[in-house]
């Protein structure tokens, strides 16, 4: 048999190896999806937040409301509490929606909590990546050019003069598996095989402490609540620290217990015992579903890509959890690489396009990376205070904590502020943090949400690659078609009526991944000289 033919080989079928492929292949690209694990095998539970940009991801794709109304119950609150146990002291809550409480008729956000005023038309759901995988799994299987390619242990690439050739091995029946590819992505995790052969190196920190995770059966757990139940519950007592996180708001739980730092090794903390000693109840029972010790670590690797061979997610940024940003941080990786890969396979930029992958998302991983470690370290060090009153305990604990449940920075600050697609003016972006952004259409940043109607986004107009927004009746868009048809770049025109003060330019234009790379209130001097920026190529 001779080898398979497809565009783009991605390896791992996790979020964000299905996120990429799914938006390649809504563009029109050949995908084959090389994933070890079986087609029934449920996602890892170690993820249990999908954010906000990750939702608007997901309504792109066309997912978003399958993934809404998963997990949780529709009544169960998405609470965070800090505690000594169930049934113990609360020592603070962060009041957060369950799916009633979030989601009006005219599928806003409902007023009254901490992100309600988020501009975003999807706000954040807490799902575990055990219920997500599946739905993009199913979603993956209807797009007939996504090949999924389940059992198949990814061997070796080598490069070609057309891109590579991906060596695997069947699971099934031991019989190697060759495909002859343009690029190849290693979305194969922490332990990337794609990543090690690229020679890549990760950089930072290995070694910030250790955790014992076993999801498991529990229906007892439920009925411990005295009052509101919690999606997450931080409880720290005299036996262990550690977090319990509602997977399905019934039985299936999520048990995150923490090894002491001066334990010798993971077993030192036993790991049913800590269960008990977590939950508080000597006689529970239950069935273990997953488990999995590891270390939790802040590494980003030297690069993000060799040639036509990249990594994303997990493959090339490795963080503390908090803020749950790893996954997402993988799939905004995803969605900026996918419309690049596309434009050049698809004839409509030069392949030095790509080199602006790297140059976006690697400062992007670093800067997150700072700041879940500051956060963590403030943590621990303000949770150090001895003789607190309880209520400045509780002041300290819910000023730590709130900015990582609503990391408005994290979904909506970041900008790119030194790429070879965009075209910048004097202003320089707002800077941000993981609980706050500042609405801006400096280039470089992400175009500030807002509403056309009632339920329409203006998210839901942009085109595949370039968006050209005309704001309050402005109209210059046969020039801008003009050049960019001699480009063979495709643009979309887009009308639109806007009030917010920072809208300050009649036009946008917009990348495919809400980014905006140019704004102005008359056509640029040289329109050729623009479009041969966004597509690296003369025209």
């Amino acid at each position: 048999m001779g080898a398979i033919s497809t565009q783009v080989v991605i390896v791992g079928a996790g979020p964000v190896g299905l996120t990429l492929a799914l938006d390649l292949a809504q563009r029109g690209i050949k995908v084959c999806v090389l994933e070890q694990g079986s087609e029934a095998q449920a996602g890892d539970a170690k993820c249990n937040t999908v954010s906000a940009r990750t939702m608007e991801t997901f309504r792109h794709l066309g997912v978003a409301d399958k993934v809404r109304a998963a997990g949780l119950p529709d009544d169960y609150p998405t609470d965070a509490i800090f505690t000594d146990g169930f049934g113990g002291t609360e020592i603070t809550r962060i009041k957060l929606p369950s799916r009633n409480e979030r989601m009006q008729s005219n599928s806003r956000s409902a007023p009254g909590f901490l992100d309600s005023n988020w501009l975003t038309p999807e706000p954040v759901v807490r799902l575990s990546q055990y219920f997500l995988n599946p739905i993009l799994y199913q979603y993956a299987k209807t797009f007939p050019n996504i090949s999924l390619m389940p059992q198949v242990i990814f061997r070796k690439y080598e490069t070609t003069e057309c891109g590579v050739h991906v060596t695997g091995d069947s699971i099934a029946d031991g019989k190697s598996i060759e495909l002859e590819a343009s690029y190849l992505v290693g979305c194969d995790g922490a332990h990337s095989a794609v990543r090690k052969q690229m020679g890549v190196n990760l950089i930072g920190d290995d070694q910030l402490g250790r955790t014992r995770s076993t999801l498991i059966r529990c229906p007892q757990i439920r009925d411990l609540y005295e009052g509101r139940p919690a999606w997450m519950n931080w409880i720290s007592n005299s036996k262990v620290s550690g977090v319990c996180i509602a997977i399905d708001g019934k039985e299936l739980w999520l048990l995150h217990r923490n090894v002491p730092a001066q334990a010798p090794d993971f077993d030192a903390l036993d790991a049913d015992q800590s269960i008990r000693d977590l939950v508080g109840v000597a006689d529970l029972q239950w069935e273990v579903i997953q488990h999995v010790d590891w270390t939790a670590r802040r590494l980003v690797a030297e690069r993000f890509r060799v040639g036509n061979v990249f990594i994303e997610g997990d493959a090339a940024h490795i963080w503390i959890p908090m803020a749950g940003y790893g996954m997402n941080a993988g799939i905004a990786d995803a969605m900026n690489l996918s419309w690049m890969i596309a434009a050049v396979l698809l004839g409509h930029a030069s392949p030095s396009i790509l080199d602006a992958h790297e140059k976006e998302r690697h400062p992007i991983t670093e800067q997150v990376s700072r700041l879940a470690m500051a956060k963590a370290l403030e943590y621990a060090s303000r949770n150090t205070e001895k003789d607190v009153p309880r209520e400045e305990v509780a002041k300290i604990v819910y000023e730590i904590n709130a900015p990582q449940f609503v990391c408005e920075g994290l979904n909506f600050g970041y900008f790119y502020d030194d790429s070879p697609l965009i075209l910048y003016d004097t202003e320089i972006p707002p800077s941000y943090d993981m609980g706050s952004a500042t609405p801006s259409t400096a280039p470089g940043c992400r175009l500030p949400h807002f509403w056309l109607s009632a339920k329409d986004s203006i998210y839901d107009l942009l085109g595949p690659y370039y968006s050209l927004l005309q704001l309050n009746g402005r109209k210059m868009d046969s020039l801008f078609k003009y050049a960019f048809d001699v480009g063979r770049m495709p643009l979309t025109v887009i009308d639109a009526e806007v009030e917010a003060s920072y809208f300050r330019h009649d036009f946008l234009l917009v990348r495919a991944d809400q980014h905006i790379c140019w704004r102005g209130n008359a056509l640029p001097d040289d329109m050729t000289a623009v479009v041969e920026t966004l597509t690296h190529r003369s025209a």
